[in-house]
């Protein structure tokens, strides 16, 4: 448009009655500078306010005098197509504009801006294609295509990633003159896959020397995220890796996007309006762009796309399978008695038998699932669980030599007693990383440990060459060549997830797994603890699709998510009434929706047909209370806690 003389913009505002657009004048000062997708300062309400540039027109529909922009970045940090996809954002999770903006791009850093961003470099399709040559495993999926991917470990080297088939089709992607996006959950993840990309000679993008891979991580520093990002959203680098926020990554012209590892929690933002990164590459590839949703184990969120046909399942054989994973055994409770006391160690004797042979062969893992020292304790008179005088939760050991606290609130318990028998002495039921830490190195003598854990450390992929890593889920170090051996120590469905915790389970230890040598080449894995049969079937014949396919039919018998989208609402009792009332959810006689009754609002279980709708007429309530200073929260899909 010539001479635009008017900018509608979005507020940095959380009062939801403020999402809505508002008109600014431009300054002459400014005409060649503001753009759509501009990042601006402009005055409201006596102060300055930041706020992005959604439109520009010769007029506005305002009566009054418009206040003019005061300041704008120099260069624009979103496209027209960004700003679509983060209202469908928004709107998707009944959240502001601004807040999806927020978490789509970085902070801006002045240096960056600065730079002379000239055409991208005519060499890309050369690199890219070279890289797609040397690639050996297929791609998996084209613009268009949806898959959801239950991955295999590659065969080396063995990491926490898949890389070799997501970046193979990166790769087909970008000598295309699209743009693939592959999310990963972590910096370790993040990591492995640009390893895999340098192997195929592709170089990660920076602002002196170019590339053809930009990466944008939270552990670099504003510069490199903010370069990166204008790179990818420029097409100087049409292969983009990061975490959770590069789902939203605006891109020249978008080929694919690959989720890895989908069904990690990690992937859903902590920050209002709480998108996952599954979805969103979802809503991406609505608009036309391929997709892969792939891991070593899946959501049931992921498979209920390929129940309804919108996606198709991509799964090994069980050739395959045999060919490339460790023999899994499940150490179950009756060969556990059948070794007498020695079994019910938190290391079996048959175990630890196994370990010693195996450490000499190369380095062996041993996975304990809960950090920390003691996570929980008994009375060791009678056996009853000790509890905290104050809440009656239950009571661990933050160390060797102190006193019992309270895992809910951390009371101290100076003096304990057991209320049952008045005995004094506690004993360890759930031991955590440390705990065991101390026992293994007294155990192992002369061979190396490694301890990999939050309070520990986490050891760098490759560091390890010999001996006993000890690690929690996630923390685990990949070693060349794949562990020889890998223990599980008190496997179970983890406390305190809500609905999925099987599956949890099973992404937990199949993950471990993966890091494992294959079982021709002697790796093995041993589980010990109490696992379901679900999980134990799902463990030991590594079939977690199925097991993912399976919740996902239950669930839908239940009318429980994905089946059906869950709304909550917090707030006062007449705002939340108001909103169950508007959205249809108390007068449902077809008993299609569920309302949950909470002790501060109210959680709602919807048909998905109608979810939209519901999430709308949430929202107008909201933006409603707020113009009178009322609050009401409203979070969409997020965590369903069953009653136990």
């Amino acid at each position: 448009m010539k001479n635009p003389s008017v900018a509608s913009v979005r507020l940095d505002s959380p009062l939801p009655h403020l999402d809505r657009p508002f008109d600014y004048s431009i300054p002459e000062s400014l005409a060649e500078v503001i753009a759509v997708g501009s990042r601006v300062r402009v005055p409201f309400a006596g102060r300055l306010v930041s706020a992005v540039v959604t439109r520009l027109a010769r007029t506005s529909s305002f009566s009054g005098d418009l206040s003019a922009v005061r300041s704008a970045s120099a260069i624009p940090s979103y496209t027209p197509a960004a700003l679509g996809l983060a209202e469908r954002i928004a709107r998707r999770y009944g959240g502001s504009l601004w807040d999806v903006l927020r978490l789509m791009a970085p902070p801006r850093a002045a240096s960056v801006e600065k730079r002379e961003w000239a055409d991208p470099p005519e060499s890309l399709t050369y690199a890219y294609g070279a890289a797609a040559k040397r690639a050996t495993a297929a791609p998996l999926a084209v613009m268009g295509e949806r898959v959801v991917w239950e991955a295999l470990p590659d065969d080396e080297p063995r990491t926490t990633v898949a890389s070799a088939r997501l970046i193979a089709t990166a790769a087909a992607t970008a000598v295309t003159g699209a743009t693939a996006i592959v999310v990963a959950p972590d910096a370790r993840a993040v990591a492995a896959l640009l390893a895999e990309c340098e192997r195929l000679g592709l170089a990660r993008w920076t602002a002196r020397s170019g590339g053809t891979v930009a990466v944008l991580d939270h552990d670099d520093g504003p510069a490199v995220r903010f370069g990166s990002y204008i790179a990818a959203m420029r097409g100087h680098a049409r292969i983009v890796i990061g975490t959770r926020p590069v789902a939203m990554q605006p891109v020249p012209k978008l080929g694919v996007i690959a989720v890895w590892d989908e069904a990690n929690g990690g992937l859903e933002d902590m920050h209002a309006p709480y998108p996952h990164a599954r979805t969103v590459a979802s809503m991406r590839a609505e608009d036309g762009a391929g997709m892969v949703l792939g891991g070593y184990a899946l959501s049931a969120d992921s498979v209920a796309l390929v129940e309804h046909g919108w996606a198709r399942l991509e799964a090994p054989s069980r050739d395959e399978v045999r060919a490339r994973v460790p023999a899994v055994d499940v150490l179950t409770a009756e060969r556990r008695d059948a070794e007498g006391g020695a079994g019910w160690h938190w290391m079996p004797g048959s175990v630890w038998r196994a370990v010693r042979k195996a450490v000499a062969e190369g380095p062996v893992a041993i996975v304990v699932p809960r950090a920390g020292y003691v996570r929980a304790a008994a009375c060791a008179r009678c056996e009853h669980w000790a509890e905290c005088r104050e809440c009656g939760s239950l009571l661990g050991l933050p160390s060797h030599d102190a006193e019992p606290v309270c895992l809910d609130h951390a009371h101290p318990q100076t003096d304990w007693h057991c209320p049952e028998c008045q005995g004094s002495a506690l004993k360890h039921v759930r031991q955590g990383a440390d705990r065991i830490a101390e026992q293994l190195a007294r155990m192992l003598g002369e061979v190396p440990l490694t301890v990999s854990t939050a309070s520990a450390g986490v050891v760098d992929d490759h560091t390890v060459t010999e001996g006993v890593v000890l690690a929690t889920p996630g923390a685990i170090p990949a070693v060349d060549g794949g562990y020889r051996h890998l223990v599980v120590t008190d496997a179970g469905v983890p406390a305190g997830t809500g609905l999925g915790g099987e599956l949890k389970a099973i992404r937990w230890w199949l993950g471990a797994a993966a890091l494992v040598r294959s079982r021709h080449q002697a790796g093995a894995v041993t589980i010990v603890g109490d696992i379901p049969p679900a999980v134990s079937r799902a463990l030991s014949t590594w079939s977690p699709a199925q097991a993912a396919l399976d919740e996902y039919r239950e669930r839908s018998a239940l009318g429980l998510p994905p089946h059906r989208r869950y709304v909550t609402l917090q707030g006062e009792r007449d705002l939340v009434d108001e909103a169950l009332l508007r959205a249809g959810a108390v007068d449902d006689f077809s008993g299609a929706t569920t309302v949950i009754d909470m002790p501060d609002g109210a959680g709602v279980l919807v048909p998905r047909s109608r979810g939209q709708d519901v999430v709308d007429a949430v929202r107008e309530v909201q933006r409603e209370a707020s113009k009178v200073k009322r609050e009401l929260r409203v979070r969409v899909d997020g965590p369903l806690e069953l009653p136990r």
